[in-house]
């Protein structure tokens, strides 16, 4: 049976570039994200490609919506792995951040991958499966400038070391791609970080998470 990967926040960038890889390589892809245009454009675009692609509307912040996304990327193609790469960049400091901002960034960059961790080990739990997730440099280089997404990424970095040897026991691998530098659409950054998270689906003995570029953290993860 095919191997298939959902993708959770898929969009140009490192989830585009993470969908042609796996399609490349012979892998079903499930795209997920809330915008039904931003959806059917970039599905429309990796199909033209020749790669084999479905598509699932679904809000990660709705813990309810998403195990229903889920459960129908499942039925396209048997999942043997769930990507969560859904982020708010938001470049602005804590204290000129409003209430709400404050909290509708933590419901995609903490609540979402929570809920897509719970959601994914459903589906997983009876035969395994890869939940991995896209992280960031700011989860141990905190910048005052990006302080909604840093919090996300060291949150969900920190979950992800928490609940890889209690996953493990279940026969599910959880990583985290700790990307730390900027990734724009279509870059060589975008590849190569797709690269890295092909790594942590394929490779057992990969560990819990890889950053990519190794030296941009000057040795604090080598």
């Amino acid at each position: 049976m095919t191997n298939s990967i959902m993708i959770i926040g898929a969009g140009p960038g490192i989830g585009q570039a993470v969908a042609e890889k796996f399609g490349r390589e012979g892998w079903h892809v499930v795209l997920t994200a809330r915008n039904a245009d931003r959806l059917a454009d970039l599905s429309a675009t990796l199909s033209r490609q020749g790669l084999n692609v479905s598509a699932v509307q679904g809000d990660a912040t709705d813990p309810v919506a998403l195990r229903k996304a889920i459960a129908e990327g499942d039925i396209t193609g048997r999942l043997t792995a769930v990507l969560f790469n859904a982020a708010v960049v938001r470049e602005q400091d804590l204290f000129s951040m409003s209430d709400d901002e404050v909290t509708d960034d933590l419901a995609i960059n903490v609540a979402a991958g929570l809920h897509t961790i719970r959601a994914s080990v459903e589906p997983f739990g009876a035969r395994g499966g890869t939940i991995l997730i896209t992280g960031g440099g700011l989860a141990v280089s905190p910048h005052a400038g990006y302080a909604s997404l840093g919090l996300g990424k060291a949150a969900l970095r920190n979950v992800v070391e928490g609940l890889a040897g209690p996953l493990a026991e279940r026969g599910i691998r959880i990583a985290v791609a700790t990307i730390a530098t900027i990734v724009g659409p279509g870059s060589t950054e975008a590849r190569e970080a797709a690269d890295t998270i092909w790594m942590l689906s394929t490779d057992p003995t990969a560990g819990w998470e890889i950053v990519y570029p190794r030296k941009r953290l000057q040795g604090r993860l080598t």
